[in-house]
């Protein structure tokens, strides 16, 4: 059963992707690796938005393992578009 903060926390976190999904739909500059980004980082803002002041719920502690799996994922979208740009620009890297 859900605490009042963890369901804090979720409803936070689908508000502010929405939000930034909009956002980037009205900009046209909605794609997959934007948008994994601006869900990582809706879901910072969040966590640190419901954070208590004085008590660290065992939750939360879960929390972290989630955002650093968050961050790889976007260190692994983050090489993959460097190398196609980087195939782009040299076409000899493209079979290496």
């Amino acid at each position: 059963m859900p605490t009042p903060r963890q369901r804090r926390l979720v409803r936070q976190h689908a508000a502010l992707t929405l939000v930034a999904l909009g956002a980037l739909a009205l900009g046209d500059a909605l794609t997959l690796p934007v948008a994994v980004v601006a869900s990582l980082l809706a879901l910072l803002l969040a966590a640190e938005f419901t954070a208590p002041v004085y008590a660290r719920p065992p939750w939360r502690a879960r929390l972290r393992w989630i955002l650093l799996l968050g961050a790889l994922l976007v260190v692994v979208l983050g090489a993959t578009h460097v190398a196609t740009v980087a195939r782009t620009l040299d076409p000899s890297l493209a079979y290496s």
